[in-house]
């Protein structure tokens, strides 16, 4: 498969889901130190005006928005009042994400198993059915879905986890092959990362073996490297990304 295209990031308009803190908030950075135009979204206000001024302090534009990304009609909303705002979106990262407790599948609680894929998946759909239509009338644009080192190869005790992020990988390839079958210029792709310093992590397997795990910062420089075609990936295509490397960009369209 082609090589999705690389992105001139300075003045782009770049939407990043769940980026009040965490990963989301180090793409956001990553992405504004380069001169984009970040549209950050996340449900904590105090997180994202957190991030946003960080951004802002250094030289960057920012705008956060407080949005459930696990509802269609404010993802809808959303991405219309962006479009209003900007003229377009250059980039989309699908960010947003959730875990659930360690344990086997029977003690996992239908509540957690909603949340965790309400949030892992519906939202990737939501942001997918609202952007696709404005990148495909531009000509152009990158979709970046952050699926996880457990969306390739399932770890036990995390099943619902690593079933929402098959799924995600699933919505990347399917969407990679409808773009390509429409022969759009519009790239579809997925970051797969392994373990990584957040609370996120910290919540499942405490402070000392999230400590262990690669920064939020490393996995962001990949993504910035990506999109401005240091790294090729085809469309459809994953990376899988340890310890702050890219160990391996997988064509999955070509298999």
């Amino acid at each position: 498969m082609p090589l999705i295209k690389p992105v001139g990031l300075g003045g782009s308009v770049v939407v990043v889901t769940g980026a009040s803190r965490g990963l989301g908030a180090a793409f956001a950075e990553a992405l504004a130190s380069e001169g984009a135009k970040v549209v950050i979204c996340a449900r904590d206000r105090a997180g994202l005006d957190s991030v946003c001024k960080k951004i802002v302090k250094n030289g960057g534009v920012c705008s956060g928005h407080v949005v459930d990304v696990t509802n269609s009609t404010e993802v809808s909303g959303f991405v219309s009042n962006v479009i209003k705002a900007h003229g377009r979106i250059d980039v989309l990262v699908n960010n947003a994400g959730a875990v659930h407790r360690f344990g086997p599948v029977e003690r996992i609680s239908e509540e957690e198993y909603s949340v965790c894929m309400r949030t892992n998946v519906d939202s990737v759909f939501h942001f997918l059915k609202s952007v696709i239509p404005h990148m495909k009338k531009m000509g152009k644009g990158v979709i970046v879905n952050v699926s996880s080192g457990a969306g390739r190869r399932a770890h036990a005790n995390l099943s619902v986890y690593a079933a929402s992020k098959f799924a995600v990988e699933a919505f990347t390839q399917a969407v990679a092959r409808e773009l390509e079958g429409e022969k759009s210029a519009v790239g579809c792709i997925a970051l797969c990362p392994g373990g990584i310093n957040t609370g996120m992590r910290a919540a499942v397997f405490g402070m000392e073996d999230a400590l262990k795990q690669q920064s939020p910062e490393s996995v962001a420089a990949v993504l910035r490297d990506v999109l401005l075609g240091k790294v090729g990936v085809p469309n459809g295509g994953d990376v899988l990304i340890r310890q702050g490397a890219v160990v391996e960009v997988s064509d999955n369209l070509s298999k």
